[in-house]
Formats: structure tokens, C-alpha cells, sequence
């Protein structure tokens, strides 16, 4: 009966000794160390390595031992003092000084690990200190989420209402240029719900910079120009005009969702309009994304979540390559959160979804709510929507597509927020 002879590295016993100092180093809490053997494409024997990662195993840094060269003084960089050859570094007994390799991967998703950085060090300690850096960098830009003030967000929406409502018994509403195709909408156009529900600012007046994208008109391709109706703000006035937009970019836009400004659509009840029946309803999701509970408030609402939103939601950073980010996409993703209704997350997916099916369009890919920002890369960070079939499903996506899910079907509705304040507003109550 034969044998199968396994290749070992040569050097295994030497390689082992060198690399102790640093496995002993590293032997720290929450991370663990091993000795194996890694392939090497240089050479027919594998390598022995010390590995260190933490418990999921997302990341890991490879560190071994090579020949390498001081380079000349000019040459040199921080981090950058020693070079080495490909070819004849891993072998020993080749000529140079001994040098440790360090190289951290992480998970990515991909079939092969993601290379976040490839050094060389002169000695056991220096290697050390840089694996236990690695280490440490999710805990280092680890935040704790914060919300606003419950009163400073109920004086802002007090201002809001009080606009809204005065404006809503005196429209300020000018019809500018427009077309015939435009007739019957105008005719149905409802001034004072227009008015009541136009975006606001901190101060309550008109958000400046909004354009409200009432209806479409001619061939619509969500990614294609074409003429809409819209209300734009002009001095202290709400203007009607006609438009070329790309509808899948407009993060205003009511063509699915009438009745916050068409007469044909008033009686709308409140399950279409807002996904439930009675305002109490809503009142205990509303409370828990407001106190910062959104790991809460998306489990009782049935949604899912991925496992870098998840690190995200918890203030933690969802990978060692982006942990630097982290302060920034949790405060903005929080605050892009503030106003979730996580019950209409399944009816605003479905929404989406129809309309692409009715035009033929694929809905393998999920719609995006909002940036975390951070990035000037073309491809940026999102939070978007998916289905799981069963659920929606928030996750993190890098995207440089500017197509958004508009904020009427995902947040919680400006009459509805008015009624769980206690306020009345001076629309019709739905039913």
C-alpha cells in the first residue's frame, strides 16, 4: 500500500521559531492565532504563516517570513522600508536580510479575499503592533448611534404644521406654462393638499430646493427624460409647470400616491395611504425608530436586514476596509432613518416593483432610499431595498446609479405624523 507524501516548507521549523514572538504578541482577547501552511504560487512547497483573525473570520493577516533588502535612503517610505523579491524572497536560504511579510484580506463577498494591505517589517514587535492595529480598528471607530431630542424634533414638526396649515387655507398656487396633456390634471388639481403636503424645511416654510413630480406624461422609461407636471417653489408661491425629468431620480414624486394632491383621489383610504387603518397603529413603530430602537422597530415590522447594515445599525464598522467611515455613514444613516415607516417598507417595494413589470424591466436589483455619503468615488454607498420573497430586506449596496426610492411610499406620512402629535390638520381625515 502506498503512501501520499505531503510537501512541507522546508523552512517550517525556522519560519515557526521567528514567528512565535508575534503569535505570543497577539494573543489578545476576541483574537485568535494558528500556524498552517499556505500555497505559494513562487514555489512547489507552501509556506508556513501565522494567522490572526477574529471570531466570524470576515478578515484575516497572514504573516510569515522572507528575505528581503533595505532600501536606499531615497527611496525610502513609512511603512515602506524594505523590499523583496517575488521570486527568491520565500526561500531562505536566498541572500537578504530577514524580514517579516504581513498581508490582511478580508471577506468581500468575492471568490477571492480582498487585499486591504501588503507590508514588510524589520522586527517580531513592529509586525505585532501592526496586527494588533488591524485588530483594533473596528472597536476604534465604533460610535454610539444618536437621535435628536424628542422635544426639538416636535417643535420642528409643531412649525412645520402651523405652516402647513396656513398655507393650506390660503394656497399660494400659480399655474406657469403648461400643456394641453396637462387639462384634466390641472382641473383636478387640489391647491390646499398640495400646499398642506409640499416639503418643509427646519423653519416650516417651502424646501427651496424641492421639485414635486406630479404625473408623467408620453413614453415613460424610468432612466429616460420626459415631460411631468410639477410644483416647484418661486418666491413665497408654489408653481405648476411642465418639466423634462428622469422619474427614477426624483426623490419627490407622486405620481403613485394622488391623493396628496389630486381631487380624483381624496377618498383614498387610509390602509392605501398609509398601510394602516387607524393612526394608533402605527404610533408604536413610530415611537421606536424616534428613540433610536431601529433594530426594534424593523424586527416587529417583519424586516430583514444584512449583515453590514446590521454592524451599521449597532455603531459598529461592517468591514476593516471602510472602519474609517464608520462615524459618518452611522450618523447619516440614522438620520436618513429618522422618519421610517418600517410597515410600509413591503407596500413601497411593491410599488416599485409593479411599475418596472408593467414596463417589462427587470426587478432583480433593489432600490435605493438613500447615500451614506463619505465616498467621491463614482460607485457610493446606499441603503436600499430588496425582497427576500417573504420580506423586505434593507441592505447596504455601493451603487452610482442616482435612482431612489421616492420618500411618500417609505416614510411616515406628514398628515399621519400630524395625528399621532395629537394636531388636526385641516385636510379630510382618511378613511
Amino acid at each position: 500500500m502506498s503512501t501520499m507524501l505531503t510537501v512541507k516548507d522546508p523552512h517550517e521549523t525556522w519560519r515557526t521559531e521567528l514567528l512565535t514572538p508575534v503569535a505570543l504578541q497577539c494573543g489578545s482577547p476576541g483574537l485568535s492565532t494558528s500556524f498552517e501552511d499556505v500555497p505559494s504560487q513562487w514555489r512547489d512547497a507552501p509556506i508556513r504563516t501565522l494567522r490572526c483573525t477574529d471570531a466570524d473570520g470576515s478578515w484575516a493577516v497572514l504573516v510569515t517570513v522572507v528575505r528581503g533588502f533595505r532600501r536606499q535612503a531615497g527611496d525610502s517610505l513609512v511603512g515602506n522600508e524594505f523590499g523583496r523579491d517575488p521570486h527568491t524572497a520565500y526561500d531562505l536560504d536566498s541572500p537578504g536580510d530577514l524580514v517579516y511579510e504581513l498581508q490582511v484580506t478580508e471577506d468581500d463577498g468575492s471568490d477571492e479575499p480582498e487585499l486591504l494591505a501588503f507590508r514588510l517589517f524589520g522586527d517580531p514587535q513592529a509586525v505585532g503592533a501592526e496586527v494588533l492595529r488591524w485588530a483594533g480598528k473596528k472597536a476604534a471607530y465604533s460610535v454610539s448611534p444618536s437621535v435628536e431630542r424628542a422635544g426639538t424634533r416636535q417643535r420642528r414638526a409643531r412649525r412645520q404644521f402651523d405652516h402647513r396649515q396656513a398655507s393650506a387655507a390660503s394656497p399660494p398656487v400659480r399655474v406657469g406654462v403648461v400643456s394641453d396633456e396637462a387639462a384634466a390634471d390641472l382641473d383636478a388639481l387640489d391647491a390646499s393638499a398640495l400646499c398642506w403636503h409640499f416639503p418643509r424645511g427646519n423653519t416650516g416654510a417651502y424646501l427651496r430646493s424641492a421639485v414635486v413630480a406630479l404625473v408623467g406624461y408620453g413614453e415613460q422609461r424610468p432612466h429616460l427624460r420626459s415631460r411631468w407636471l410639477t410644483a416647484r417653489v418661486e418666491g413665497e408661491e408654489l408653481v405648476i409647470g411642465i418639466d423634462d425629468l428622469i422619474p427614477a431620480n426624483q426623490r419627490h414624486r407622486w405620481d403613485n400616491a394622488r391623493w396628496l394632491w389630486d381631487r380624483r383621489a381624496a377618498n383614498t383610504p387610509a390602509g392605501l395611504r398609509w398601510q394602516v387603518d387607524r393612526v394608533e397603529q402605527a404610533a408604536p413603530a413610530v415611537a421606536a425608530v424616534r428613540r433610536g430602537a431601529l433594530p426594534e422597530a424593523l424586527t416587529n415590522a417583519g424586516v430583514e436586514t444584512d449583515p453590514e447594515l446590521d454592524a451599521l445599525l449597532t455603531g459598529v464598522p461592517s468591514r476593516l476596509s471602510d472602519a474609517e467611515l464608520t462615524p459618518t455613514w452611522v450618523a447619516n444613516l440614522y438620520r436618513g432613518l429618522a422618519d421610517l415607516a418600517p410597515w410600509r417598507l413591503d407596500a413601497a417595494y411593491r410599488v416599485w416593483r409593479d411599475a418596472r413589470q408593467a414596463q417589462g424591466l427587470p426587478v432583480q436589483d433593489s432600490v435605493v432610499l438613500f447615500g451614506l455619503g463619505g465616498v467621491g468615488a463614482a460607485r457610493k454607498p446606499k441603503l436600499a431595498l430588496d425582497h427576500t420573497g417573504d420580506a423586505p430586506l434593507l441592505r447596504l449596496i455601493h451603487t452610482g446609479s442616482n435612482a431612489v426610492l421616492p420618500y411618500v411610499h417609505w416614510t411616515v406620512p406628514t398628515d399621519l405624523d400630524a395625528h399621532l402629535y395629537g394636531w388636526q390638520p385641516s385636510l379630510p381625515y382618511p378613511h
